[in-house]
């Protein structure tokens, strides 16, 4: 199974497509290269916080991320040799997701405050 990237071109373009982890360009529809999207972004604790109709939940980033645990965890194999069954990641990271949503925790600082009451 391929994962689902966001490929982002000069022009601005956002295209969701299913490549190989090793693809890190494509070619837009408007001709240009597009780069391959980080599924990570980096934040630094102590800043300012996203305002929250800034803030961008897709799906492609969950299906991303739960495709490269997956072929994290298609690597590792039994004692026996045989390969171990992959659980299915993204229903469970969506199913949280709803969970901590219900919670009114909108993101990770509401969630380190919760930990704490």
């Amino acid at each position: 199974m391929m994962p689902l990237y966001e490929f982002v071109c000069s022009e601005g373009h956002v295209t969701e497509r299913l490549a190989a982890m090793k693809v890190e360009t494509i070619f837009c529809s408007c001709g240009q290269p597009a780069a391959r999207q980080v599924v990570y972004p980096i934040t630094f604790p102590g800043f300012t916080r996203t305002p929250i109709d800034q803030r961008e939940i897709k799906m492609g980033a969950f299906n991303e991320a739960s495709a490269e645990l997956e072929h994290q965890h298609s690597t590792q194999t039994n004692v026996d040799g045989s390969p171990t069954p992959s659980p299915p990641l993204w229903q469970m990271a969506k199913a949280e997701a709803r969970r901590l949503q219900r919670l009114g925790i909108k993101d990770s600082v509401d969630y380190e405050e919760a930990k704490r009451r």
